[in-house]
């Protein structure tokens, strides 16, 4: 027992060094300026890797079910959608996996995210067949979730900022996007059979960034603070100490967080809130079929739309953030869900009535923008500002447990109206 104690010691005082080194070194005073940089780059693979698949859902449910396997589109995409739940079970692992950031640190999540991310977009590059795609696509959606990209935002911003840097540096990510439509008009040309060549190169993307945030990012200052804090504390301190607060509550734990979150009267509300919010999900995973099978696009026209997807997408994620810091987190969350339900009426219209391309892609990206601009508001920003740092991360990942339970069960009721709704 004394010899592991000994050992302890010592892995923790060398620790310890490293840490007070990492937060004592001086850093360039640009240094903030290429962090977001990379940031941004990053937040590019991470919204490429959110909604590419759901750009090209009628061309994956029409080669993989339609042409493959002779279904017809409803079932095939309620298949498809069943098929989804699949990667639940991989997602429960996001219990154990996040809360690792709040021991080892945010900067080895942030590379291994990045990485598996671009991994997992080479992966459906390849992919000939359902099961080799949702390998691929598991484990994006795993990496995605994590959002490691925007801890570091709200940790390396000052609370009067936060909102504004966050909505910035995501605008810019969704701008970026702007490299799909560019892909499917080149790359792709337009050819339904060719829609896997778009995924390699934000896959390239995803591995270039995460060798850059590697080599140049640095950890941020919130965490170091705290884990010194942690690691100056005497072992014969910590044993006065219970144990749960000890090895959860001083360096986070799901369960710990979850016990927080439920006695703590703001994070129980923004849980209810989230809870209703996430049923309305679907909307944002299904404007591809929209486009495709019930306003009758051509590939031309789709691509024509999805080119001011990311204006109107980044335009009402900026809104938010100003809105955000200028009147208020409640503010926001009422104007941006009014805004959501606006744009997507607007998209319906436009799209049955045969309006122009470029305003049905405009209205449906109006529509992605106000949605997560709320739900960043609320799941994102109000959890995080309402949630101590030794426990910060922990805490997210309730709001992400909520995103998946509440979206599986708008996909069920998905899944039992798509065959008996007429094409």
């Amino acid at each position: 027992m004394a010899k592991n104690v000994e050992r302890l010691q010592a892995r923790e005082a060398k620790e310890l060094i490293r840490r007070e080194k990492q937060l004592g070194a001086r850093r360039n005073r640009f240094y903030m300026i290429y962090l977001f940089m990379i940031l941004s780059l990053i937040y590019i693979t991470d919204e490429m890797a959110s909604t590419i698949s759901i750009q090209f859902q009628a061309n994956i449910v029409t080669e993989f079910f339609v042409k493959n396997m002779g279904m017809e589109y409803g079932a095939g995409l309620s298949l498809f959608s069943a098929i989804g739940f699949i990667s639940y079970p991989v997602t429960v692992l996001i219990i154990f996996y996040r809360p690792l950031a709040d021991k080892f640190g945010r900067k080895p999540f942030l590379v291994i995210n990045t990485l598996c991310m671009g991994l997992g977009l080479f992966l459906v590059y390849l992919s000939k067949d359902i099961y080799v795609y949702m390998i691929g696509g598991t484990l994006m959606s795993f990496m995605v979730s994590h959002d490691m990209q925007c801890v570091y935002i709200l940790e390396c911003s000052d609370e009067k900022s936060r909102a504004r840097n966050y909505a910035i540096v995501k605008a810019v990510a969704i701008l970026g996007t702007l490299l799909v439509p560019l892909l499917r008009a080149t790359l792709m040309q337009n050819v339904s059979e060719r829609w896997h060549v778009v995924y390699l190169v934000p896959a390239i993307i995803g591995f270039v960034m995460a060798l850059f945030a590697l080599l140049f990012a640095k950890e941020t200052n919130a965490f170091l603070t705290k884990r010194i804090e942690y690691l100056k504390t005497p072992i014969e301190e910590r044993k006065q100490r219970s144990k749960e607060e000890c090895e959860q509550n001083a360096q986070g734990g799901i369960l710990t967080a979850v016990k927080f979150a439920f006695r703590h009267r703001q994070l129980r509300f923004l849980i209810i809130a989230c809870c209703c919010f996430y049923l309305a999900s679907l909307g944002t995973a299904t404007y591809s079929t929209v486009m495709a099978k019930s306003a009758l696009m051509t590939e031309e026209e789709i691509t024509l739309a999805l080119f001011l997807y990311p204006v109107g997408n980044a335009l009402f994620t900026l809104i938010s953030g100003f809105v955000s810091d200028k009147f208020g987190r409640k503010i926001t969350i009422i104007a941006m869900s009014c805004s959501a339900l606006a744009c997507y009426l607007l998209f319906i219209l436009s799209g049955m009535f045969k309006w122009t391309p470029y305003l049905t892609g405009f209205a449906i990206g109006g529509f992605m923008g106000s949605y997560w601009g709320a739900g960043d508001t609320i799941g994102g920003i109000m959890f995080s500002e309402s949630s101590p740092t030794n426990l910060r991360s922990s805490v997210t990942v309730i709001n992400t447990l909520l995103n998946g339970v509440m979206g599986g069960l708008a996909t069920v009721i998905s899944m039992i109206l798509l065959p008996v709704i007429p094409e």
